[in-house]
């Protein structure tokens, strides 16, 4: 427990990482952040001042910068106890590699794929494009073209509108830059029709692919949303028109943000930020 926690505890710790360190001002800042990073529960100011042998006034200081900064925040006022801020969980929930979301997803996916009967995947944006991350395909289910690592058409796939519908205009305007390819007759490639179905996104956390990206398929998608994070994941069913679309819009749609949920609230536990509920919805910046 972090009642428990004392500087005696505390202090073989980070004996090693003091003896080594270089102690200029940025360091100090770092030997704050180690420390909060190691318990989630939030550490006091006074077992900081013992741990790290500084100066009351100095470390006080130094904890008003990086909460200024967004980088701890402090649960109650003057004296902690502190734990990461939002802005460099940020940082750590968009670094997570595709190994470690893979296998956090796939047994609800697996889950989802059994449920339904049909391919289902997470995908996820960097560098400006949405790739695959994971997918599951059931044993009596042949559509297995959203392989892990393939890139999907942001402006066609509902995995990836259901990405995009979170960015900021900016981010929007970079990834849909340029003409649009044209994937089929449904394929929809002017950016004020794409923005308005974005908006119905925001409203229902739910984006539709049918037909527009592979001739006779369909996709439906909702984002994981983390309040405080960027949204930077979907998860997708893909499948018939007939299958998805005429049959099963309505369930699948209400599955699909239900899992979404589930992937956030395991995402939230990973990032030390269990308490927050997921069903804020952020706006776009």
């Amino acid at each position: 427990m972090q009642a428990d926690l004392t500087a005696r505890t505390l202090r073989p710790h980070l004996d090693e990482i003091r003896d080594a360190a270089v102690d200029t001002p940025l360091d100090r800042y770092f030997r704050i952040l180690e420390m909060a990073a190691g318990f989630p529960g939030g550490i006091t100011l006074s077992q900081l001042v013992e741990v790290l042998a500084l100066p009351k006034s100095t470390v006080h200081r130094l904890l008003r910068s990086l909460v200024a900064a967004g980088l701890l925040t402090a649960r109650a006022p003057r004296y902690g106890p502190y734990v990461l801020g939002g802005r460099l969980l940020n940082l750590l929930y968009g670094g997570m590699s595709d190994d470690w979301v893979e296998w956090l997803v796939r047994p609800l996916l697996q889950e989802l794929a059994d449920r339904t009967g049909e391919t289902c995947f997470l995908t996820r944006l960097s560098d400006l494009q949405v790739h695959s991350v994971a997918m599951v395909t059931p044993e009596n289910d042949v559509r297995s073209y959203v392989v892990p690592g393939r890139i999907l058409p942001a402006h066609a796939a509902a995995s990836a509108k259901a990405i995009l519908a979170f960015q900021s205009e900016t981010v929007v305007r970079a990834i849909l830059s340029g003409p649009l390819p044209v994937m089929t007759e449904r394929t929809k490639t002017r950016l004020k029709d794409l923005q308005a179905e974005h908006a119905e996104i925001r409203e229902t956390r739910i984006a539709l692919c049918v037909g527009e990206d592979v001739p006779g398929f369909a996709g439906i998608a909702s984002p994981i949303i983390i309040p405080g994070f960027d949204v930077k994941y979907s998860i997708a069913i893909t499948g018939t028109i007939e299958a998805l679309i005429e049959r099963q819009q309505a369930t699948y749609s209400e599955l699909l943000r239900a899992f979404a949920d589930r992937i956030a609230i395991a995402m939230s536990v990973r990032l030390g930020q269990a308490e927050q509920k997921t069903s804020k919805r952020p706006e776009p910046k």
